[in-house]
């Protein structure tokens, strides 16, 4: 866990926001020629206050109706507010819609200023607390801190210091994800330094060497620095303000509402599911199908609303829900999220995101509802347990699962070893019912498929797969047929699985054992020369039937050479003696030529080409240029 404090300075326009932390902290937040001549904020200005119980991170957001957007940029890393209401004003339009998104944006403590406290009377000033304990009634701040402060005398701004230390006392706590996820506010050049962006660190730690990439366009990049309130440090911890110098990026490749990330930890997104809520005050419902601006982190987008249970949400309702982007975003399962509408422009809602790269749902279904609400719990093992169920044998792909959850993977593999999963490969997890329940499935298949054609060895892994009513993944599938050979259950011979034990032999009769006989007599004789195989079979059904038994065992090896036309079959005595006379005559590692293996086996090139090229299709030797040497063994 690591802990930290960063608030948010918020409220209408020119109710004494930047002033408020000029007076705190002595830095002037309006770092724009514009902002200083309209005295009026357009973007996130950016300061920290040293308290006993550390640092404070102070974000001074733009109070005006046409920089709500970049307020909500800072907001969303917040873990507290000042809500500055102008004493001579008192609460305003932007004072409801900032507090509407501190709520929605899962902001939890905080306080409020009454700035400009010296224009009021001692009167005057205790009716504009009175409105404001009703504004906040309800809220997160019903019977936090209310002061009352003026910048220009400096009353009461020691009392903001002490409150600000007291929350520093208690910081927040996070889980330490373990992957960097860095939502960027501001980008800009420095000569002798290069490119710099800054943001508040939402998942880490970031260290000075570390490999990132710019999401989502995926540029690869390399820290070159860090800092922390204008100090070099090696690390970054997750909820700290930093600044980080890239190496090898140029300032056209990266802009504010990109993400930094390690590399190949996010996958953009255009589908996302979400928990969403919509604020008490909005004006009308919003119907499924709405267009809206959505908001997250840094990043914006239009966005496409599915309501999954229902047509339309009233005021301060809440629903499940997906949303499809207009563009790609890099963002993680848990960020918070707001959504506001074009025209007009007000805050419709807002919450958080329970899952990215999402399926396509359809909607009033009960399983897609019980899945996100599943997602929705953040519990690992429970989000496991139904995508483990959903998936049957195809199993699941924790790191796949682990980035659109949001999930640590170390947590699922503990949640998957709690369930008594099965791990069929490299992070496949199936279920441990299904798999048993696949395990049992082969062996009916092969003992009806044995029933069915008694006079072969086997199923092959094509026919075995298409057989299976329960579609395995090959991972799955490949796991479950290596159990049960070593269970002894089945048993696996050139590319075919039959029951352990099953004798395809054992129940032919006396024409069919003689005709056998004579088809493998025939292939012995013949040797390194063998004959064609329709001169032996023939058209005679049976004997065709025992041919095809004595390839699939085994006893009859069909040559695997470049021209697949070919039919060079051998009996697989005179294979391995093949195998066994090049050992004794060309020994590993000496090498040896096509010519020398004619002469070594008296034949001719028709037969030893074919004979090679299936040795070397088999990994029995190695060739390099117009020279073979046996593997090493």
């Amino acid at each position: 866990m690591t802990t930290s404090l960063t608030m948010g300075v918020v409220g209408h326009v020119d109710h004494g926001k930047t002033a408020l932390v000029r007076a705190l902290t002595g830095t002037e937040t309006d770092r724009l020629k514009e902002e200083r001549d309209r005295g009026l904020s357009i973007v996130l200005g950016f300061a920290f206050l040293e308290t006993e119980h550390g640092a404070v991170d102070l974000i001074d957001v733009p109070g005006h109706e046409d920089f709500v957007r970049a307020m909500i940029a800072g907001a969303t890393a917040l873990d507290g507010i000042v809500l500055c209401i102008a004493a001579n004003e008192g609460p305003m339009p932007q004072t409801v819609e900032h507090l509407n998104i501190a709520r929605l944006l899962g902001v939890d403590k905080g306080f409020v200023v009454v700035t400009k406290a010296d224009l009021l009377s001692t009167s005057e000033l205790a009716a504009v607390e009175a409105e404001i304990r009703t504004l906040v009634r309800d809220t997160f701040l019903d019977g936090a801190p209310l002061l009352s402060a003026s910048s220009v005398s400096g009353a009461g701004i020691d009392a903001v210091r002490q409150t600000l230390s007291a929350l520093a006392a208690r910081p927040v706590e996070r889980e330490l994800r373990g992957r960097i996820f860095l939502p960027l506010d501001r980008v800009f050049t420095l000569r002798g330094f290069g490119l710099v962006a800054t943001g508040t660190l939402r998942g880490g730690p970031l260290r000075v060497g570390d490999a990132v990439e710019i999401m989502p366009a995926r540029r690869p990049t390399t820290v070159r620095a860090l800092q922390i309130h204008h100090q070099p440090v090696e690390q970054a911890a997750p909820g700290q303000r930093v600044a980080v110098n890239l190496r090898h990026i140029d300032r056209t490749e990266v802009d504010r509402g990109d993400v930094l990330a390690a590399p190949g930890s996010i996958s953009p997104t255009r589908r996302i599911d979400v928990e969403l809520r919509l604020v008490d005050n909005v004006p009308r419902p919003v119907k499924n199908g709405a267009v809206l601006r959505f908001l997250t982190g840094t990043s914006e987008a239009s966005a496409k609303l599915r309501l999954l249970d229902r047509r339309e949400l009233a005021a301060g309702d809440a629903s499940l829900a997906q949303l499809t982007l207009d563009r790609d975003l890099a963002t993680l399962r848990g960020e918070r999220f707001l959504l506001r509408s074009y025209s007009p422009m007000y805050t419709v809602g807002g919450g958080r995101i329970l899952d990215v790269n999402a399926e396509h749902h359809h909607r009033f279904d009960a399983a897609v509802q019980q899945r996100l609400e599943t997602a929705a719990s953040g519990d690992a093992e429970r989000i496991l347990e139904e995508r483990l169920a959903a998936a049957g044998t195809q199993g699941v792909l924790l790191a796949a699962l682990a980035e659109t959850c949001g999930l640590e993977r170390m947590a699922l593999d503990q949640a998957g070893g709690r369930l008594g999963a099965v791990i069929a490969a490299e992070g496949v997890a199936v279920a441990a019912s299904a798999y048993a329940a696949l395990l049992t499935e082969v062996m009916a298949v092969l003992e009806r498929f044995h029933a069915d054609q008694p006079f072969k060895k086997g199923l092959d892994i094509g026919s075995l797969t298409s057989a299976l009513e329960s579609q395995p993944s090959p991972e799955v599938l490949h796991h479950a047929l290596h159990r049960l050979v070593e269970e002894n259950k089945i048993h696996a011979a050139h590319d075919f699985f039959g029951i352990a034990g099953h004798d395809p032999f054992a129940r032919l009769g006396e024409r069919e054992r003689r005709l056998l006989a004579d088809v493998e007599r025939a292939f012995l004789a013949a040797g390194y020369e063998p004959p064609s195989p329709a001169s032996v079979v023939g058209a005679d059904q049976t004997k065709q039937s025992v041919y095809r038994l004595l390839l699939e065992t085994g006893r009859l090896i069909r040559l695997r050479t470049y021209d697949r036309s070919a039919q060079i079959v051998l009996h697989v005595s005179v294979l391995e003696d093949v195998k066994q006379t090049i050992a004794r005559r060309f020994p590993y590692p000496q090498p040896f030529a096509l010519k020398d293996i004619r002469d070594l086996l008296n034949s001719t090139r028709k037969f030893v080409v074919p004979l090679m090229e299936h040795l070397d299709a088999t990994g029995a030797t190695v060739r390099s240029g117009d020279l073979r040497r046996l593997r090493q063994q």
